[in-house]
């Protein structure tokens, strides 16, 4: 199971991280879950891609979603499913039998793993994902919703 982004579609220049004038540290958690750092999000396993297929998705959150969806599978109250504020469309998951089913509503492909497997996955991908974004502009380091985010991964400093 991967869990990745690509910083690389079409859309990936529109996020406000471009417009912005002075540095990302106080940015507001709303504003970074829905208009900075655009993309094209990956879910996989065995070359089977579950993610979407358009590349707007916002990074944060794509972050907030997946922590959401550790929760969840965690037994600890948080929503099972990705939503996308943009459309309808969604990303179920499912244990079925010890076996997570990872199901979009805009495809036919399934992936089946652990819930282990996707908690690892998860944790990678939100602290890969963080010391990028966090070491290509560097005042995001200073935010106090990208460090909390970092901090419930065990991240104290964004850019190591």
């Amino acid at each position: 199971m991967e869990i990745s982004f690509a910083s690389d579609s079409e859309y990936s220049g529109h996020g406000r991280e471009f417009a912005q004038e002075g540095g990302l540290e106080l940015v507001s958690r709303t504003d970074l879950r829905w208009y900075y750092f655009l993309g094209r999000l990956s879910i996989s396993k065995s070359g089977i891609d579950v993610g979407p297929p358009w590349g707007w998705v916002p990074l944060f959150d794509a972050m907030y979603s997946v922590q959401q969806t550790m929760l969840f599978l965690q037994g600890k109250g948080a929503f099972g499913d990705i939503d996308f504020t943009e459309n309808d469309e969604l990303i179920k998951f499912e244990v079925t039998q010890g076996i997570l089913h990872v199901v979009p509503t805009y495809s036919e492909l399934e992936i089946r793993c652990s819930v282990d497997e996707f908690l690892e996955a998860g944790t990678g991908f939100i602290k890969e994902q963080l010391r990028r974004v966090a070491t290509e502009f560097p005042t995001l380091a200073h935010n106090k919703h990208a460090l909390a985010l970092g901090q419930d991964f065990g991240l104290d400093n964004l850019r190591r």
